[in-house]
């Protein structure tokens, strides 16, 4: 706390040379003169003293022949000297602060803790439409009390609520009611497991459900594999009950994949224009605009709409619309660089394959070079899962059951 006190009092740092020192300092410890932070150095001495005891050491200096320099000034009185040549600093400060102290004296954030049901969309137009409170409103015009009542009112699910300022933010605290319908239950539905395409099953493990195909086979893409109803017989060896049990099993099978890809050497690209820009800013609900689209009703100029968002602060928004206009202009690729674009796909591809664990048995895909175009046709033989689950029966299933019900019934419609 001293160097506050030495700031209000104001300070100079000397530098002091020559003549008789140690005299010199003697006659100031005599008359009370304060000296601190003193260093000597080659002959220069510097130290720290009060502003009004500078003025009481010219005879001193005089006496003891000492040259006596300034090297710095600190202090309240030197502060204040600088404030009076410069007032439009002054002005300018005096302004930030008032600034700062009326953007204080408003909310320009809300947030909401503990609500699941009731979205912070909701219940921030409510506070808006019913209480009248929005971004940039005066905190004096918040009644705290007042509000957590009228929210539990208008939301009777919320059985607690708490509404507190902190800063420039509303903060609003909730706990909604658990409602519990003892007359809803959970229903299991049966999960089945299909072919999500068309291959031949070489291994299967079937951990829960029935199985509906064996090794060897070949399945369509949609076809059931493994059905997750579990059907109980009774004695007559009639249906009795049927229990989901839910799917679960790894199916692998050899199935084969076209891959077909086209690269032309003719390609257009793009010559871009001068951008131009226009801004929208968003304060409230009001809304200002600088700038417009000066193609908007050319029918004949193409151009690039870039559209940016800036949050400069709660209910303050700027919008940036950049418009690039452009020309297409023809261009010609070399068929080494298509050959080359081609290769490095297909070997990405394939290093896709390796890392998803799927075996690759036959690799036929060639890479052919036209006149004006390179393609790369082919298909791959590979080996991986097809099980794909879901909780509605196919729909073939589903009409294969229905034609064996009417059949087992005698109907020949």
């Amino acid at each position: 706390m001293e160097w506050i006190f030495r700031w209000l009092r104001s300070y100079l740092t000397c530098r002091l040379k020559g003549g008789d020192m140690e005299r010199f300092f003697n006659l100031c410890r005599y008359q009370g003169i304060e000296c601190w932070d003193m260093s000597f150095e080659e002959g220069v001495c510097r130290c720290c003293m009060y502003l009004e005891d500078f003025w009481k050491i010219r005879p001193f200096a005089r006496k003891t022949r000492v040259r006596v320099r300034i090297e710095k000034r600190c202090g309240l009185a030197f502060f204040m000297n600088f404030l009076r040549r410069r007032k439009g600093w002054c002005i300018g400060m005096a302004g930030c602060i008032a600034i700062l102290c009326f953007l204080s004296a408003h909310i320009w954030k809300m947030e909401f803790y503990g609500n699941s049901y009731y979205t912070d969309e909701r219940l921030t137009k409510y506070l808006d439409a019913a209480e009248g409170i929005s971004f940039g409103i005066w905190k004096t015009k918040i009644d705290g009390p007042l509000l957590e009542e009228n929210l539990r009112l208008t939301f009777p699910d919320i059985s607690w609520v708490s509404v507190r300022m902190e800063g420039t933010s509303l903060i609003v605290e909730l706990e909604e009611m658990v409602k519990y319908d003892a007359s809803a239950r959970e229903q299991v539905l049966p999960r089945y497991i299909c072919a999500s395409e068309e291959g031949e099953i070489v291994s299967m493990v079937t951990r829960s459900g029935v199985p509906e195909v064996t090794i060897g086979n070949t399945v369509r893409k949609g076809e059931l594999m493994i059905d997750g109803v579990m059907e109980i017989l009774d004695e007559s060896m009639t249906v009795a009950e049927s229990i989901p049990v839910g799917a679960d099993g790894d199916i692998w099978a050899k199935v084969t994949e076209n891959y077909s890809k086209t690269y032309p050497a003719s390609q257009e690209s793009r010559n871009y224009g001068r951008a131009v820009r226009k801004f929208t800013l968003s304060i409230g609900g009001h809304t200002v605009t600088f700038g417009k689209n000066p193609y908007e009703n050319d029918g004949e100029m193409s151009y690039d709409h870039l559209t940016e968002f800036y949050n400069w602060w709660p209910g303050i928004y700027v919008q940036a619309d950049i418009f690039r206009p452009y020309t297409n202009i023809p261009s010609w690729t070399s068929f080494s660089q298509l050959k080359s674009r081609a290769e490095s796909e297909l070997s990405d591809l394939i290093h896709e394959f390796e890392e998803k664990g799927v075996q690759i048995l036959e690799n036929n895909v060639k890479i052919l070079m036209y006149e004006d175009r390179v393609e790369a046709a082919g298909n791959f033989v590979l080996i991986k899962p097809i099980g794909e689950g879901t909780d509605i029966l196919p729909e073939d299933t589903q009409n294969d059951e229905i034609g064996e019900t009417d059949e087992y019934n005698g109907n020949d419609d």
